[in-house]
């Protein structure tokens, strides 16, 4: 039975391989001349290694143990494929350069080329064949049929020249080797023992190539997962699955192939599956052939409907429980199906401007094209959206001839096909466009569509239509009149419209026609009216009653069919003369809303005949007061006779104060003439205000009330009067010391504020109480206050009030306010001193209210302290404060900071303040940061003489000296002191003449500087020390030099010295003469001298004359050569103040200052 099994799978793959065997075209007989024809096509793959992979079941085989014809595919996706063509001359004559097209067709398509290629044959002699190549790369699995043309241009039979064939193109070939993806249970395994190709195959069966397999087995082989959603649901061919196999399994066993996507799943095993021996196994193989659509086949058919995204093919080896065999080998598994076309494929594009108007009821006609723009013939449809639902709309091709609704229109690919749109507006339609678009949706591919917005107008109508403003016109004889109608556009577009009289029957002397005022031709937009004036002329001579009848016409010049006309009776009236007079002597001025007022006239008819008149009037003005008539509307009045014309006034009920009534003006018309007469325009009474508020408070709940914090209280002040009232609002209940400021509508008021009247934006006035309690006020105590609003304007009887009740509350807060002294740099050896203050805010002394202040870094040179209200604290540590409601503590913080601290270094000082409630503490800190920025240490230098002795007269040098070091330049001033007669003047000096020098900055390297003092005495100066006081630029004495100033020592006793030399005694003797002498001059040019020159004598003065006096005379003078009256005004002390001004006190008690030039006196 196995045996026979084996051989007929043999003789269905033979009977296919029979079948499957035919030429491209069918030979012919050869011809004359050239006639050249495709007569081979075959395939193979480019590359030999991928031949070695495929070629087992591929059309090109290098494996000599199968037939030739034995094949599923030509080639897999994805690899380079090998397209040969033989073309044969059948001709009697050499053909070169034969070009041949090579084209690969979808087969689920129409017209879509997959591959498309000319190559060239460069000479074909007659009666022979030549091949020509060309390579091609699938991208498309699935059968497909290959197009050859062959093109020469001395073909002279062109009937042959086109040849079909077939390739098909794999997705999927397992070979079973070792890298395989698939997956597999524990007794299917990669077998290398016995193979048909390659260096393996799938078995299942024992754990060796020569034992069997087991019982009760149920064995799976399985693919990946693969994505076959693309599988086109209505294949041509079908679509298979084909594989070897060998081996021998007992009976009850069999092996299914199965492809299952999700629950979907087919067997495509007919029965249990394979099952048996195959003959010749284990180095015998056999193909499976089946039947498809009438033909063999060698592979399994796939049903479509498990071709999914999640598809799996499975080979299911199971046993029973009798009996086993040596299993099956598996190899060359492989899978063709034919892929849908990617949406890359299909483009469809509609291009055109379509646009078109037409009038209500008619069809509008617009053109529009449609592109195939994709690689595919296609099927598509056409839809029009945006129309409103009346409209109707179709397509039509060119011709005319129209196209239903849905209809299938199959386009080429990069054929463009015209059609039109048709649209059809309702007659109710608006003038004017509608936007739609016109959509064009592939059958075949959801994603290939298009969209063209495309406009449909309406076209406008063009009529007009006359309307009476008054009865028919009257005239008196031998009077021109006028007469108005009312012309309107009643179309929906623009229009200019010709006016014209025609006369129908018109006596001889009357004239109508349009008034020479009146333009003829008018202009109005739709539903625009205009007054039309026209112009009456009667004979004197024609009779009352008697009537002339005229046509008034409009013509539009948009649409010269539309044309509007009325009929028109002319009568010729009497002659009316009327005449109004008022009947009252006062009128009120005021009245309350929905109050009235009645005015009555007197209507005399002053004509020599009866007369038909109506009561009417003019109003200007308010327009919602009710005028009408309290009396008849019409009278018939005798000659000479009158009779009353009786007028209403009616305030409305929602008037506003101070609103006017109309000015009325009585007008009264004959209906016998149609003349009207119009008496004088009378101003009526205005409306009188009414005063009424209301008031409501937004909540009923009890207030707060926190000390010396703002509580906010809501409530709405109401204006139901007339008129904008002025109301003021007033509290009640409030206790002393307690105050109020008042929001209305989140503005600031006093207590007086305006609301609008009723009706109006605004007439709710949302105010805004806000109290603010004072802090002696005891916890707990009850408040009811009451808030009343009354009118400024008109007091109320019964003004409106709410009542809000409240308690003081319990409240513990406080304020701290910033550092009061901000510094940011600081000099060594300086100090800091800021401040802070904490005050009480709530009502009662807060024991948990307490404050510290800490400072960082932490080092030598650094110390704080802390002074609260004059009592010294520790730093670092929080400090208790007792602090009564609405009082407050200053804290004081000192820091010293000595020379040995680092330059550079930022100090940072926080305070620290915590109170409140315990579960909810009130915190805050504040930095004080400051950095050691400056350094300045100041010193004398080397000090000048202690001790000078200078005669009258005379001069020395000082030298005063001064080093420091400092960060930044510093200036140091001198400040003098001498004995009265001593001048002392230095070098440099500022601009100021105070001698000063700068220290240059040099923070590392004193820095010296020299200061150089002249001393120069009077002829009589006291003795006594110069004190030089050296301070800086921010008014620090750095230090005090001194120098004693002395006379130098005389010579003591008589003319006889002990031991003397009587040389010596006689120079001696000759000195003390040479003074005598000297004096004896110097007084006789004293007596030269006037008293009053004598008394400005200067001590400059004084040093010039002795220039005559020998020194030595003058060095031992004894009387001064100056009044003793005279004393000079010398310096006492100089400084600078914090704003840069130089002072100075003197020694007569006067102070003085630097003004920029000069010392000025200051009083």
């Amino acid at each position: 039975m196995n045996g026979t099994r084996g051989r007929a799978a043999l003789g269905l793959v033979l009977l296919f391989v029979f079948v499957s065997m035919h030429p491209i075209v069918d030979a012919t007989n050869s011809r004359a001349a050239v006639d050249v024809t495709p007569s081979t096509f075959t395939t193979s793959y480019a590359s030999s290694a991928d031949a070695t992979l495929y070629d087992s079941l591929s059309r090109s085989t290098s494996n000599p143990g199968r037939p030739v014809d034995l094949w599923i595919i030509d080639g897999m996706l994805g690899v380079q494929h090998t397209l040969t063509v033989g073309v044969e001359n059948l001709g009697t004559s050499s053909a070169s350069n034969v070009a041949v097209e090579i084209v690969v067709l979808h087969d689920e398509y129409d017209g879509f080329e997959l591959f498309n290629t000319t190559v060239y044959v460069s000479l074909v002699n007659s009666q022979s064949t030549q091949s020509v190549s060309t390579t091609w790369l699938p991208t498309y699995s699935g059968n497909h049929t290959v197009r050859v043309t062959t093109n020469h241009a001395s073909d002279t039979n062109p009937s042959n020249d086109i040849g079909y064939s077939t390739i098909t193109i794999g997705f999927l070939y397992e070979r079973c080797e070792s890298s395989s993806t698939w997956s597999r249970t524990s007794n299917w395994r990669i077998d290398a023992d016995n193979r048909l190709n390659g260096v393996s195959s799938c078995r299942i069966g024992g754990t060796t190539s020569t034992t069997n397999y087991g019982n009760m087995w149920a064995e799976r082989l399985r693919s990946p997962t693969l994505d076959l959603s693309d599988a086109h649901p209505n294949p041509t061919n079908g679509y298979g699955l084909g594989f070897f196999y060998t081996g021998n399994v007992a009976q009850g066993d069999s092996l299914q192939v199965r492809v299952f996507d999700g629950s979907t799943a087919a067997n495509l095993l007919p029965n249990a599956g394979l099952s048996g021996e195959v003959t010749g196994q284990p180095s015998s193989w056999l193909i499976q052939v089946s039947t498809v659509d009438g033909r063999g086949v060698p592979w399994l058919e796939i049903p479509p409907s498990v071709m999914g995204p999640n598809s799996i093919i499975e080979f299911l080896f199971t046993s029973d429980s009798t009996g086993n065999e040596i299993g099956y080998w598996i190899e060359d598994i492989v899978m063709f199906y034919d892929q849908k076309a990617s949406s890359s494929e299909f483009g469809l594009d509609l291009q055109g401007s379509p646009t078109s108007t037409s009038a209500r009821g008619e069809w509008s006609d617009m053109g529009f094209s449609v592109r195939n723009t994709g690689n595919i013939s296609d099927k598509f449809t056409l839809e029009a959206n945006g129309l409103p639902a009346e409209w109707e709309y179709r397509f039509t091709h060119p011709s005319g001839s129209g196209l239903l609704s849905g209809t299938e229109i199959t386009i080429l690919p990069g054929e463009s096909r015209n059609f039109r749109l048709q649209t059809k507006p309702p007659e109710s339609a608006s003038t004017g466009s509608i936007q739609g678009n016109i959509i064009v949706q592939s059958v075949q591919e959801n994603t290939a569509t298009d969209s063209l917005s495309f406009s449909a107008g309406v076209a406008p109508r063009y009529e007009s239509q006359w309307s009476s403003i008054s009865p028919s016109p009257k005239c008196a004889p031998g009077n021109v009149c006028s007469h108005s109608v009312v012309l309107e556009n009643t179309g929906d577009g623009s229009d200019t419209f010709i006016i014209s009289v025609d006369g129908i029957s018109v006596p001889s002397g009357w004239a109508f026609g349009v008034s020479s005022t009146q333009e003829s031709s008018i202009t109005l937009e739709p539903s625009q009216t205009e007054v039309v004036d026209f112009t009456i002329a009667i004979p004197s001579d024609a009779l009352p009653g008697e009537t002339a009848v005229v046509s008034i016409v409009s013509s539009s010049q948009a649409d010269s069919s539309s044309e509007a006309s009325q009929q028109l009776t002319i009568e010729a009236s009497m002659i009316s003369d009327i005449r109004i007079v008022e009947s009252w002597d006062s009128m009120e001025t005021h009245i309350l809303p929905g109050e009235s007022i009645e005015l009555e006239w007197e209507i005399h008819n002053d004509a020599g005949r009866l007369d038909q008149i109506e009561f009417n009037w003019t109003l200007e003005g308010a327009q919602t007061w009710t005028v009408s008539l309290s009396g008849p509307s019409t009278a018939s009045i005798a000659g000479g006779s009158h009779s009353s014309m009786r007028v209403s006034l009616h305030a409305p009920n929602d008037g506003h104060a101070g609103d006017p009534a109309p000015i009325i003006t009585p007008v009264i018309t004959s209906t016998k003439s149609s003349i009207s007469f119009s008496g004088e325009s009378v101003t009526g009474p205005r409306i009188a205000q009414v005063h009424s508020l209301s008031m409501d408070i937004s909540t009923d709940n009890f207030v707060a009330f926190l000390p010396e914090q703002p509580s906010p209280i809501h409530f709405t002040v109401t204006n139901h009067g007339n008129g904008v009232d002025r109301v003021k609002i007033s509290v009640e209940g409030l206790p002393n010391g307690w105050t109020t400021n008042m929001l209305v509508d989140g503005e600031v008021s006093d207590s007086t504020f305006d609301v609008d009247l009723a009706g109006y934006e605004g007439d709710v006035a949302n105010i805004t109480m806000i109290i603010i309690a004072d802090a002696s006020m005891s916890p707990g105590t009850e408040l009811w206050l009451t808030f009343t609003a009354d009118s400024e304007i008109q007091s109320l009887t019964n003004a409106p009030s709410v009542i809000q009740v409240g308690y003081v509350d319990v409240i513990k807060s406080h304020y701290v306010d910033e550092w009061h002294h901000q510094i940011e740099n600081v000099r060594l050896g300086g100090m800091v001193n800021s401040s802070y203050s904490i005050t009480n805010t709530g009502n009662v002394i807060d024991q948990e209210l307490r404050t510290k202040v800490s400072i960082s870094p932490i080092i030598p040179g650094l110390e704080m302290t802390i002074f609260i209200d004059g009592t010294e604290f520790m730093a670092n540590q929080f400090i208790p404060l007792d602090i009564s409601p609405g009082s407050n503590s200053t804290i004081d913080v000192l820091i010293l900071i000595d020379e040995t601290v680092s330059l550079g270094t930022e100090v940072t000082v926080t305070k620290y303040v915590i109170g409140g409630e315990s579960d909810s503490p009130q915190q805050s800190e504040e930095k004080l940061i400051f950095s050691i920025t400056e350094m300045r240490a100041l010193s004398l230098g080397t000090p000048p003489l202690n001790t000078i002795e200078m005669g009258p007269s005379s001069r020395i040098d000082l030298t005063l000296e001064v080093q420091g070091k400092s960060t930044q330049a510093e200036q140091v001033s001198v400040l003098i002191l001498a004995p009265s007669g001593i001048d002392v003047k230095c070098t440099p000096q500022n601009g100021a003449g105070v001698p000063t020098v700068t220290i240059q900055q040099s923070p590392d390297v004193n820095d010296v500087q020299q200061i150089q003092c002249e001393v120069i005495t009077e002829v009589d100066y006291t003795e006594g020390e110069i004190e030089f006081t050296l301070v800086a630029s921010d008014n620090e004495i750095i230090g005090k030099f001194t120098t004693q100033v002395n006379r130098p020592q005389g010579e003591s006793g008589g003319f006889e010295i002990a031991g003397a030399d009587p040389m010596v005694i006689g120079g001696s003797l000759l000195i003390i003469v040479l003074a005598v002498v000297s004096l004896l001059i110097a007084f006789r040019l004293r007596n030269r001298i006037s008293e009053e020159d004598e008394m400005e004598y200067l001590d400059d003065d004084v040093v010039e004359d002795s220039e005559y006096i020998p020194e030595q005379v003058l060095a031992n003078a004894s009387t001064p050569m100056v009044n003793d009256t005279v004393s000079e005004i010398t310096l006492i002390q100089q400084w600078t103040d914090e704003n840069g001004h130089s002072w100075r006190t003197m020694s007569d008690g006067s102070t003085e200052w630097w003004n920029g030039s000069d010392w000025s006196k200051y009083s």
